[in-house]
């Protein structure tokens, strides 16, 4: 099924929204304003709207001595927003609690008020001196937030004020001071010396408490104050320190953040006791900076005069002053502001010049600033003046913006994130209008503005498209102006993006998540924490899974039966087996190396076999071996003669010697055969003696 969402506008007769915690001043303001027919409703700042559509009908919003603290970052930026772009009227009365002794300077709505909450030097009351600790808080962004609160608490200090930072530091050599205690002067300085602070985990409070004060003790400044953000967990200053800052006038606040132990919050509660200080327990890192600018206002005090005078008409051709009779009555005091100059006026001072009633455009809104009070604190004879609903019927009908148009309507489109808004320009008699010029903003959830550019697509119709990058509600500002007419007209329209489909379901399932934890055998647990057992076994059942072993047991059975068929079929030689065994285990069986005694034996042995062997080669290398008598005799083809014994040699001569001569009969082998005995005597006759014959 297809779904449409839409968010309805229906232009009224506008409202005037009041913030006064007091409820006194406003209640006043809005008897007077309900006298002459303007709807005042009064709220107090936690009620406040958070989105910038829910102003969309608000004519002018009235701070009646509304301190800075009450309202968060992104308020002040929606108020400036509302005033510049959307053209609402802005009203502050004074009071203790407003302007600079409110914590106002720096803040965004400092930008378009028409006087200087930072008087100039002339103007300056005594000046104040700040210290703030700063201990390393374990939480999440811990350091993020801890710079984020000192800047904030830097922004609503003066610039002829003091202002000293102190962290614990990593290095035992290096300074605990971030920024030396000094002026202020235009913030860069203390402003990079924050950004670029590393906090540590401080053991003990003491020697920073020490060091602010061996500092603040000397310093000029008439109000000296110290502010410490921690978890707690340091050790407490000694009592004989705490009583030297009550003696010098110099308090001391805590703010406790995510302590340890909630016991652990008592060392910041004594500290603040001690010096007549004050104690915060933040559970929310956004209230930080709140609770610090909330704090450093105690060095603003001394911009409230409290001194009675008479007013003086400075620009008597406001619009405000119009049929109010001369001769105000008299105040009992203010809170002192500067001029701004610019597209600013101041219509009341006093008698040295200071803003007491100032007026100023500021983008496409107006402002105005009343300095002193409208309740019986500072104004009580205003109360009694006859000219005081009429005064502020005129003051806020000036600041308000004017009423909703009714000639031009803004139309939305919605497709998932594209969205095409439509302007139709149509008089009162139906008739298209041409317009001169016309300019569109788009203002998203988060503040951020974008320009939308508008084309004609036909007679006073005028279209365009954007893309939404998140879901929430986005608001159309379009200013524009008739052909042949010189006067702007503002007109608002708002658009609202759906979030997803699974944000739409406004109640819970608990029928649904009862079913699956029923399907699934669990259970529903308690939405309290401290009775939702998780691990609790009561009623488990283990999971069993079950698998089959078929496929296991059928190869383990063809093992077994493979192993069956070889035993019995195969015949096997165990003890060639066991011999194989053997072999192969003394082949891989690491050899014994042999002592160096064995080896010399081999050598030795080696050596005398060596030389047995040439000496037996070398005895019978010339001895002929002669063969057997019974070895010749039994020899059938080989006659040998044996030897005649030798007779002692006669020498002859050579021609003495008879050649031998042949026996008859004897075989050609023997015949050599006895040449060679023959020779072989001879040469052993007469060795020195060479044949020759």
């Amino acid at each position: 099924p297809s779904r449409a969402g839409a968010m309805p506008f229906v232009a009224g007769p506008g409202h005037v929204l009041i913030v006064d915690p007091a409820g006194s001043a406003g209640a006043q303001i809005a008897s007077a304003l309900g006298d002459a027919g303007i709807e005042a409703r009064q709220v107090q700042a936690e009620n406040f709207p958070q989105s910038i559509t829910k102003l969309i009908g608000t004519d002018a919003v009235v701070l009646v001595n509304t301190d800075n603290s009450l309202f968060t970052y992104q308020q002040q930026e929606m108020l400036r927003k509302y005033v510049q772009d959307l053209g609402g009227g802005l009203v502050m009365i004074g009071g203790p609690d407003s302007f600079g002794a409110g914590g106002w300077i720096g803040s965004p709505l400092a930008k378009i008020l028409p006087v200087d909450l930072d008087p100039p030097q002339k103007k300056q009351m005594p000046k104040g001196a700040l210290v703030l600790i700063m201990h390393a808080c374990e939480m999440p962004r811990g350091n993020y937030w801890g710079k984020k609160v000192a800047l904030s608490a830097v922004r609503v200090l003066s610039r002829l004020d003091l202002v000293g930072i102190l962290s614990y530091s990593w290095q035992p050599d290096n300074s605990s001071w971030v920024y030396p205690l000094s002026k202020v002067g235009d913030r860069k300085s203390v402003t990079e010396a924050i950004r670029k602070m590393e906090m540590g985990d401080m053991p003990d409070f003491a020697p920073h408490m020490q060091e602010a004060y061996d500092k603040l003790k000397d310093s000029p400044a008439a109000v000296k104050h110290i502010i410490i953000i921690s978890d707690g967990d340091p050790a407490p200053p000694s009592i004989e320190l705490l009583r030297k800052l009550r003696q010098a006038n110099i308090t001391c606040s805590g703010v406790a953040v995510f302590p340890h132990d909630p016991t652990m919050v008592q060392s910041l509660l004594h500290i603040a006791k001690e010096t007549g200080g004050k104690f915060y327990h933040v559970k929310n890192p956004s209230e930080l900076p709140q609770i610090f600018t909330k704090e450093a206002r105690v060095i603003r005090r001394p911009l409230i005069m409290e001194e009675t005078f008479t007013p003086q008409v400075t620009f008597g051709f406001s619009e405000i002053l119009k049929g109010i009779p001369a001769g105000l009555p008299k105040l009992d005091g203010y809170v002192l502001t500067g001029r701004k100059g610019g597209v600013t006026q101041v219509v009341l001072s006093n008698s040295t010049g200071d803003p007491v009633l100032a007026t100023g455009q500021a983008g496409l809104g107006r402002c105005v600033a009343f300095t002193s009070t409208a309740d019986s604190r500072w104004a009580s004879k205003w109360l009694e003046w006859g000219s005081f609903d009429r005064f502020w019927e005129q003051t806020i009908r000036w600041a308000s913006k004017s009423s909703h148009p009714g000639d031009c309507e803004i139309f939305a489109d919605v497709h998932g994130r594209n969205v095409t808004v439509s302007v139709e320009a149509v008089d009162a008699e139906g008739d298209f209008v041409q317009l001169g010029d016309m300019s569109a903003q788009i203002i998203g959830p988060d503040l951020s503005v974008s320009q939308l550019g508008l084309s004609q697509v036909g007679p006073g119709t005028y279209r365009a498209t954007f893309k939404a990058p998140k879901s929430g509600s986005y608001l159309v500002n379009l200013r524009y102006k008739k052909a042949g007419v010189q006067t702007y007209r503002i007109i608002q329209s708002a658009i609202t993006v759906p979030h997803g489909a699974e944000y739409r379901d406004l109640s819970d399932n608990s029928a649904l998540l009862a079913e699956v934890a029923r399907l699934t055998g669990g259970r529903v647990l308690s939405p309290n924490p401290a009775e939702a057992n998780l691990f609790r076994r009561d009623g488990l059942k283990f999971p069993q899974t079950t698998q089959p072993l078929t496929r296991p047991l059928i190869f383990i059975w063809l093992v077994i039966f493979l192993l069956d068929v070889a035993v019995r079929r195969l015949a096997m030689d165990l003890v060639a087996a066991r011999r194989g065994v053997s072999a192969m285990l003394a082949r891989l069986r690491p050899r014994r190396s042999a002592s160096a005694t064995l080896e010399r034996l081999k050598d030795r042995r080696s050596e005398v076999r060596q030389r047995m062997t040439s000496e037996t080669q070398s005895k019978f290398a010339n001895q002929r071996f002669e063969a057997d008598e019974d070895i010749l005799n039994d020899s059938p083809a080989i006659n040998i003669i044996k030897p005649a014994p030798k007779a002692p040699a006669k020498k002859q001569t050579a021609t003495e010697e008879e050649k031998p001569k042949p026996q008859q009969g004897a075989s050609h082998l023997q015949q050599l055969l006895k040449a060679k005995r023959n020779s072989s005597q001879r040469t052993n006759t007469n060795p020195d003696q060479s044949g020759d014959n």
